[in-house]
């Protein structure tokens, strides 16, 4: 969903992505933003970036001076890649040739399906994301200083079929509605499945963006075989600390890079107190990182998107 309001606004085959992920989805090595050299933040800040959002450390120099490199939008909504020394001085700036970048995405697709198979793939067991038992999730908090609810409602009766590696892929279908201050924001229709080795992908979404009770824009919606041959990987089967991959994987502007920062999280929120809880770090392109909250058995418990807070506050079951 746009601005994450709650995309639920995700590795056998897969999981050999545990280290081929890290090395063929990410350039460099991802730093927290606290831990990035103050002149790069600076300069980072000064051409469009935002305030936690990811910078690489390329491990690499230029005349004795360590580089970094992070993404930003401009006004256009383009992305651009910084190319910053440590001293903060911008030496380049990167505009991926769109060619280029859909063969990047093919390659990306092509490792992370390689002898992937779907028996059952509406049948989403995933310890941390069990989707195949949730009926209703409701979270409630705060975005931007507005009251927000996202309702997450399984929709067992619709169907969407994907093909993926030539096999046809039935999808889980999940509604998410999102209110802000009481007035109906979004209503995103979501498309999952899990292969034979417990890996959810996310493979797309339909979405409509509200004002005043009228549609007025379909902006984030995408889907896997139209809008990009790669699926999201949502969430791994046996996610460990360290593990990249990326949720989305469209366009310039559609793209989302994930890591596993802890599977040892206790989080209290309305619905209760949940242990050994995974905790996710989420890089929109060109966006503050944004952090989610799995509780084994549950599923999405609390999502922290950059100015807002929100938390489950009922969980019901089929």
């Amino acid at each position: 969903m746009k601005n994450n309001i709650l995309k639920v606004a995700m590795l056998g085959g897969v999981l050999t992505l545990g280290s081929s992920m890290t090395s063929t989805c990410l350039a460099g090595q991802e730093m927290k933003w606290a831990d990035v050299p103050e002149a790069v933040r600076t300069t980072v800040l000064a051409n469009g970036g935002t305030v936690g959002q990811t910078v690489d450390d390329e491990g690499k120099k230029i005349n004795g001076k360590e580089i970094y490199e992070a993404s930003v939008k401009n006004k256009d909504g383009k992305v651009t890649d910084l190319v910053v020394t440590e001293a903060g001085k911008l030496i380049e700036t990167k505009h991926d040739d769109a060619a280029d970048a859909a063969q990047e995405r093919l390659d990306r697709a092509k490792k992370i399906l390689a002898g992937v198979k779907f028996s059952h793939p509406r049948d989403i067991t995933n310890p941390y994301l069990p989707l195949a038992s949730l009926k209703q999730d409701i979270l409630e908090g705060t975005e931007d200083g507005k009251k927000i609810r996202v309702e997450r409602t399984a929709l067992p009766d619709r169907h969407k079929t994907f093909k993926i590696n030539g096999q046809k892929v039935e999808a889980a279908v999940f509604e998410d509605r999102a209110f802000l201050d009481g007035k109906l924001e979004e209503v995103a229709t979501d498309y999952f499945a899990q292969d034979d080795d417990g890996n959810v992908y996310y493979l797309g979404e339909d979405v409509d963006e509200y004002a005043d009770g009228k549609v007025i824009s379909h902006d984030g919606a995408w889907l896997l075989g139209k809008d990009t041959k790669t699926p999201g990987v949502l969430l791994p089967a046996h996610p460990k600390v360290g593990d990249k991959f990326k949720s989305e994987d469209v366009s310039e502007k559609i793209d989302e890079r994930d890591e596993v920062v802890s599977v040892s999280e206790t989080v209290t929120v309305p619905a209760g107190t949940f242990t050994n809880c995974l905790k996710i770090a989420e890089h929109p392109a060109g966006e503050a990182v944004e952090y989610k909250y799995y509780a084994p058995g549950v599923g999405v418990i609390r999502e922290v998107p950059a100015g807002g807070d929100e938390l489950l506050v009922s969980h019901t079951t089929k």
